[in-house]
């Protein structure tokens, strides 16, 4: 009988806890029901587009320029952020000082990498074989020595992409659709079509790269297909999916010629390499009346980061100055090789946080502007087989202004799909997603998938609370029934 009543209690307390927690859900629901439409307007000028919304308004170019992306809180139009796609660098580096893995070096040094690296490890070799050209096979050796040498200077391509030597294509802008045609958002996409003649090597990039840009007007989380990797894009975010296909690796061909020499007898001493493609990122700020001076700047010159005024970054929390100029003087001032970078994680530890963010800041506090990017990135082979890979990265100031090296670990011919996004921090925006969509896959796909309206998880933290206190009041209540009728209580009746 008693275990009867204690069952009966519980089933009482239970349902107490559930109609004391029914108003926190309602209220959450209410507010997702009663959020005001953010509508996004686009506006065209004649070399930019502008989308606006109540929260951000963002400008980005039109006639062929590279992809940059100017934007900043529609009720403080004074303060503007900047963030420059600046191209991708292919860096390797061997156990050998004068090949450091720094992006920026190998920037500077652009295709002098193929002429040090026969210098290191074909030169010796082919010295060697000289002084025994009285010995037909030493000559068979060396005929076959300088031949592939010569087959590197052609399989070697600049290990620097500048996505301004290229003409890139904006889409037309498109809407994002529910089910029931209620638009939640834009899409459009840069994508690079043509790259000069004098960049022969690089041609296997041309329509081979593309950002693909998401914009909401709603709160969404993103899942990305083939992976577990899922996120939240809150409403005025902008994401940005960067999809490189079929990259053509210098490394790939180093290892063939090395193949070809042992083959033929020839014993070279190559120790073993490591790679990495760079994303390189500049982030500015200018201000309102630097605005027109930005969007007249002639394409070819493209220097908007000499205009920035911003003085400090908050990377994960830690308050930095950008004022000072940190990158490393011109090759021929330099007395060694040595940048200073700063890396997130050290190469051998785990990403440390699922999404790392970038925020500028004044001296004293941050401000509103915000970069970000996922620490994972999707990788699918031409076996359409996905998988996640991790994202390194470093950053180094660079005068009023931010370079910021977003490092992949080589994918070989596989395709690579990873997703910054710019938004600004401003008080009152939802943040619990309202609809659930998947991110487009590949080269091709620009337009996300909607899978449905979210699902408010069952058990929250809000949730949580709220059982929490209405346990603690029950037994307040019992035990101050208890000590005042000094007598048992029983939640039905009594024994």
């Amino acid at each position: 009988m008693k275990t009867k009543r204690n069952l009966l209690a519980a089933t009482v307390l239970a349902i107490l806890l559930a109609s004391l927690a029914a108003p926190l859900v309602a209220l959450s629901t209410s507010a997702l029901d009663d959020e005001e439409d953010n509508e996004i307007e686009e506006l065209t000028e004649t070399h930019w587009k502008i989308l606006k919304t109540d929260i951000i308004t963002v400008l980005f170019p039109r006639s062929g320029r590279k992809p940059m992306f100017l934007w900043w809180y529609t009720g403080e139009p004074s303060r503007i952020y900047v963030v420059k796609y600046q191209g991708l660098i292919e860096y390797f580096a061997f156990d050998h000082p004068l090949l450091p893995p720094k992006p920026e070096y190998y920037k500077r040094l652009s295709e002098a990498w193929g002429y040090r690296f026969k210098e290191m490890y074909m030169k010796p070799l082919e010295d060697d074989l000289e002084m025994h050209m009285g010995d037909m096979d030493a000559m068979r050796k060396l005929m076959i020595l300088r031949e592939i040498m010569m087959e590197l200077d052609l399989a070697w391509h600049r290990p620097f992409l500048p996505f301004s030597a290229g003409q890139w294509n904006l889409t037309d802008i498109g809407e994002i659709k529910t089910p029931d045609e209620k638009v939640i958002g834009v899409t459009f996409a840069f994508k690079l079509v043509k790259l000069p003649d004098w960049m022969p090597g690089l041609k296997f990039a041309e329509n081979n790269i593309i950002i693909k840009v998401r914009f909401y007007n709603e709160t969404v989380e993103e899942t990305v297909p083939g992976t577990d990797i899922k996120y939240t894009v809150n409403a005025g975010e902008m994401k940005m999916d960067l999809v490189v296909n079929k990259w053509v690796w210098n490394i790939d061909a180093v290892k063939e010629l090395i193949t070809e020499l042992q083959q033929a007898g020839i014993d070279v001493k190559v120790p073993a390499a490591r790679t990495r493609l760079a994303l390189w990122v500049n982030l500015a700020s200018i201000n309102l009346e630097q605005l027109e001076t930005a969007k007249e700047e002639p394409p070819e010159e493209d220097r908007i980061e000499t205009m920035s005024t911003a003085s400090h970054m908050e990377i994960e929390g830690e308050h930095m100055s950008i004022e000072e100029n940190r990158t490393a003087p011109p090759i021929e001032e330099q007395e060694s090789p040595i940048l200073v970078e700063r890396p997130w994680w050290a190469p051998w530890l785990p990403p440390e946080k699922p999404i790392v963010r970038l925020k500028f800041a004044a001296k004293d506090k941050t401000v509103l502007g915000f970069f970000r990017f996922v620490s994972s990135a999707k990788v699918t082979t031409p076996e359409n087989v996905t998988r996640a890979m991790p994202v390194k990265a470093a950053y180094i100031a660079a005068g009023h202004h931010l370079r910021l090296f977003i490092g992949y670990p080589y994918f070989g011919n596989s395709t690579l799909e990873h997703d910054p996004s710019i938004g600004v921090d401003v008080p009152g925006i939802e943040t619990t997603p309202q609809y659930t969509v998947q991110a487009p896959s590949g080269i091709s796909e620009i337009t996300p998938t909607i899978i449905g309206k979210y699902v408010l998880p069952l058990f929250t933290l809000e949730l949580a609370a709220v059982l929490v206190g209405a346990v603690s009041i029950v037994a307040i209540v019992i035990y101050v029934t208890k000590w005042k009728r000094k007598t048992p209580i029983n939640m039905v009746g009594t024994s």
